[in-house]
């Protein structure tokens, strides 16, 4: 824990910085779309107070939820909400069952979509780790000229972000190769620590903020995803020509 506390020291203030500035354009930037769920709107919705509202009802019903009634949540959050459609039933049942004990284990296999799960269960103690998530959070420390600490990439299918099938964007783009970033400094993490070291990055960021819910800086990350990896992939080309 301590060795995680201290990698995370010169990263924290680079993100406080990047929320400090950008918190003001969230409700304007994250623009994702909700599809119909019973119980919480008969018609499709988008956009952050709309998002924000089916959190805290999802957190609401889970608490509340059998086993059954979990599963179904489950997956109305990682296939319906989050366009994750590649998950067995029992695939979403064992990440449901992890969350349920004591201290679940959290891997990089899976991430994008168990993450999804634990966020709408305990959203002031887990928040989503995904394909944009990721690249952002080294975008972010690219832009700022930082050492930072290199973030595990999850397969995604944005073209600015990175496109695991085309093999383009910011994730597949040389400079910013893991391997890249290691040459030049930055701090690894190892894959099945990634997600603890985030959760406790955004809660430090967090007691910066005043106390800003993690679920916003998260949102946040996630609707500036192409702005950042473009902004870095534009400056990377810049100083090489």
């Amino acid at each position: 824990m301590n060795t995680k506390v201290a990698m995370l020291d010169p990263v924290v203030p680079v993100l406080v910085q990047f929320f400090q500035q950008n918190l003001p354009r969230l409700q304007r930037v994250y623009q994702w779309q909700i599809p119909v769920l019973a119980g919480f709107s008969a018609q499709k919705q988008r956009g952050y107070d709309a998002n924000v509202q089916l959190k805290q009802h999802l957190a609401q019903r889970w608490e509340l939820a059998s086993r059954e009634q979990q599963l179904e949540l489950a997956k109305f959050v990682v296939a319906k909400w989050g366009g994750v459609r590649g998950n067995k039933p029992e695939t979403l049942a064992a990440y449901v069952d992890e969350l349920n004990k004591a201290q679940p284990t959290t891997p990089l296999k899976g991430i994008a979509s168990y993450s999804k799960i634990f966020s709408i269960a305990k959203p002031t103690q887990y928040a989503i780790y995904d394909a944009r998530v990721a690249a952002c959070l080294n975008a972010i420390q690219w832009l700022a000229g930082a050492q930072g600490v290199a973030f595990c990439y999850v397969d995604g299918r944005n073209n600015v972000v990175g496109h695991s099938q085309k093999k383009i964007g910011f994730t597949h783009n040389p400079t910013f190769a893991l391997k890249a970033l290691y040459a030049k400094g930055w701090t690894e993490i190892r894959k099945d620590d990634c997600y603890a070291t985030y959760l406790q990055l955004l809660q430090r960021c967090a007691a910066e903020l005043d106390g800003a819910p993690i679920y916003q800086l998260e949102m946040l990350l996630f609707a500036l995803a192409e702005e950042q990896c473009q902004a870095a992939i534009d400056q990377a080309e810049r100083a090489a020509s």
